[in-house]
């Protein structure tokens, strides 16, 4: 394979077409640096500059989330120097919680090393009788379900290469369990856009949302949406919501009744749990 020279002092108004030529067939769409910078420098920059002041409240789409995992994925940031950090800054129940959300992006590392590719299937059967069909929706990938947040969410990664958590698992659970797609189609969907999309955050979350690596699948309701987008789309939205209801009513329609939690048998080296 030849090898491409890309100057150290090339200007940043070139650099997108340069490295767009170089890794041609690598990517899709038009070549273009993200909005965050890349590099060790700016990652040592964006870390000494969060402080982690109510990051308790980061469920919230206005919440002071890190931002950190882009530079946490590609090693431009050890997961340690973070916590070390956080212990540093942070106190009290932001500091708990922001230690939690970095021990589940290990717990994740450690069962891609334990099972390696596996985590790329169901690694546990559906807790309920899943009919999935294998590919994404145009109107998904497009942007154009004509539900105002689900378009937001899609939007929010395709132009941005990033998501919110929250926004993440309603857009799992709105493919999955409304569209009934398979998750690892929108486990490649992510992989596509995301920054911060490595193999086990990415693949095991999934799971998650689908029951395939927890006890039950997740989903929510729209009041759930509204709360914590403080009503970005709800306010204003005229079409006739999927996710209006009840939580029981909705697991009604979805799953075609409750689901029970399967019990999970004892194991010496047992890696599941619960995600919230």
């Amino acid at each position: 394979m030849a090898t491409t020279f890309i100057p150290g002092d090339l200007p940043d108004e070139q650099l997108a077409q340069v490295l767009g030529q170089t890794l041609a067939g690598l990517y899709t769409g038009p070549a273009r640096l993200p909005d965050r910078p890349g590099g060790r420098t700016a990652a040592l920059s964006a870390l000494k500059d969060y402080s982690g002041k109510d990051y308790v409240g980061r469920n919230d789409l206005r919440g002071h989330v890190s931002r950190l995992s882009m530079y946490l994925r590609h090693g431009m940031l050890s997961i340690v120097e973070v916590a070390e950090h956080a212990r540093a800054r942070m106190r009290g129940r932001d500091l708990s919680e922001f230690l939690r959300q970095l021990t589940w992006r290990e717990f994740f590392l450690l069962v891609l090393a334990q099972d390696g590719a596996k985590v790329l299937g169901n690694l546990e059967e559906p807790k309920y009788r899943a009919r999935w069909t294998d590919a994404l929706p145009d109107d998904v990938r497009e942007a154009r379900t004509g539900l105002p947040c689900a378009d937001a969410w899609v939007t929010h990664l395709v132009q941005g290469g990033w998501m919110h958590n929250h926004e993440r698992l309603w857009f799992s659970a709105y493919l999955i369990h409304w569209r009934k797609v398979d998750w690892r189609a929108g486990y490649r969907f992510f992989r596509e856009h995301l920054l911060d999309g490595d193999i086990a955050s990415n693949a095991l979350s999934w799971q998650w949302v689908a029951s395939t690596f927890s006890a039950k699948p997740y989903f929510m309701n729209q009041a759930n949406i509204e709360k914590y987008s403080a009503g970005r789309w709800c306010n204003t939205c005229t079409v006739q919501c999927p996710f209006r209801g009840e939580y029981e009513s909705i697991e009604g329609q979805l799953f075609g009744g409750p689901v029970n939690p399967a019990p999970m048998p004892p194991r010496g080296n047992d890696r599941r749990g619960g995600r919230r």
